[in-house]
Formats: C-alpha cells, structure tokens, sequence
C-alpha cells in the first residue's frame, strides 16, 4: 500500500520585500507592510492560486541593520485575524515567541484565531530563539522548555 503525501504550498506576507532597498523600486509599494489592501489583496492572490496557506513572519526586535519596513510592519495575530474574515480556504500561519509569550495566552490567541476562520485554519510557528542582543533575554535551556510546555497546549486548546 503506498502512502498518499502530498506538498504543501504557501506565501510570506513580507512587505516591500526582504531586500534592504526593493521598496524604493518604482514598482514596488513602499507602505505595504503597513497597507491592509496590498495585505488583503496578496492575501486572495494566494487563495485564487490555490496555495495552501499565507505565513507572517514576526519580529522581536529591530537594530541598525533592519529592513526598513521591519521598523514598522503589522502584528502577526492581528492580521491574520482580519484575514480569516476576508478569505475562506486559505490556511493562516503566524509566529509568536514562546520566550516572551505566556503559553497559555499563546494557545488562547492561535486558538482564537483557529475559530475566526470558522474551520479550523489557523496555524502557528513556535520559536524558542532569540537573536538580539538583549542582554536580559532567557538562556537557550528556559526557551527550549517554554517551548515545549507551549506547543501541547497549544494543542489542546484547538
């Protein structure tokens, strides 16, 4: 009996860009990561192609070397619950830190998200890392556990 995978698809909600530079592009709309039309629209472009799920990426800090949409971007939960009005497929994918995110409030938001969209397609990518320079962040062995305390209930809130 062979097993049926399939491949799943999907886009970045990044702005501008990643390019440091692309949003001075004459083409390019230098609001959008800010935007909630160019947001909505990229959004129904990835449903009307069939992908499977649109995924914004958060941040936790910004520093000299940001791309200059970082500096001021929406929040993952936030549009990704504005979203789930707009479209009715598509799957909805965001990141939270479990290092600075109660794992209960994560599993409470992410779950809240699930139910906006109405069947159940709200995602989310746990990160138990850090890359600033924080010098009060936690050690890499007290992420690691939030994360791992996260992720099931996670879980068993949906």
């Amino acid at each position: 009996m062979s097993e049926n995978r399939q491949l799943r698809l999907g886009t970045i909600l990044h702005g501008a860009s990643g390019n440091m530079s692309a949003w001075r592009h004459p083409a390019a709309q230098a609001d959008a990561s800010i935007n909630f039309d160019f947001v909505t629209q990229t959004a129904l472009k990835a449903e009307a192609g069939k992908l499977d799920f649109i995924f914004v990426a958060d941040g936790l800090y910004i520093n000299e070397k940001s791309i200059p949409h970082f500096l001021n971007r929406f929040e993952p939960l936030t549009v990704l619950s504005a979203l789930a009005a707009i479209t009715r497929r598509l799957g909805l994918v965001g990141t939270l830190s479990t290092s600075y995110s109660e794992p209960f409030t994560t599993a409470r938001q992410f779950a809240s998200l699930d139910h906006l969209s109405q069947d159940g397609r709200g995602g989310t990518w746990s990160l138990p890392r850090w890359r600033g320079r924080r010098k009060t962040s936690p050690g890499p062995n007290i992420r690691i556990m939030r994360c791992a305390i996260a992720l099931p209930m996670n879980t068993c809130r949906w």
